[in-house]
């Protein structure tokens, strides 16, 4: 297992948007984002995890795990998305 972690630093609270129905969305602190298909992927993987107070996570794509390698260029219609803090042990 790759040590490839999302990162991007500074946090900070607030600005969460309102949980709301869509077939593309990000899921964050037990709450859907809906997301517009065709945005720029790690631009909005960014911004939602900054509004959520995340540092460092991990991003799952329908279920599956994506490195910030492997991370598409946008977002696709259908894409649910989830971002999950990511624990150090230790």
């Amino acid at each position: 297992m790759s040590d490839e972690t999302w990162d991007f630093g500074e946090t900070r609270e607030g600005d969460e948007n309102p949980e709301v129905q869509s077939n593309t969305f990000i899921r964050v602190n037990n709450s859907n984002i809906a997301v517009e298909p065709g945005v720029a992927f790690k631009d909005v993987v960014k911004e939602t995890a900054r509004n959520a107070g995340l540092g460092k996570f991990r991003v799952f794509v329908n279920g599956e795990e994506t490195k910030p390698s492997d991370a598409p260029e946008v977002v696709q219609e259908g894409y649910q998305m989830e971002l999950r803090p990511y624990d150090v042990a230790g």
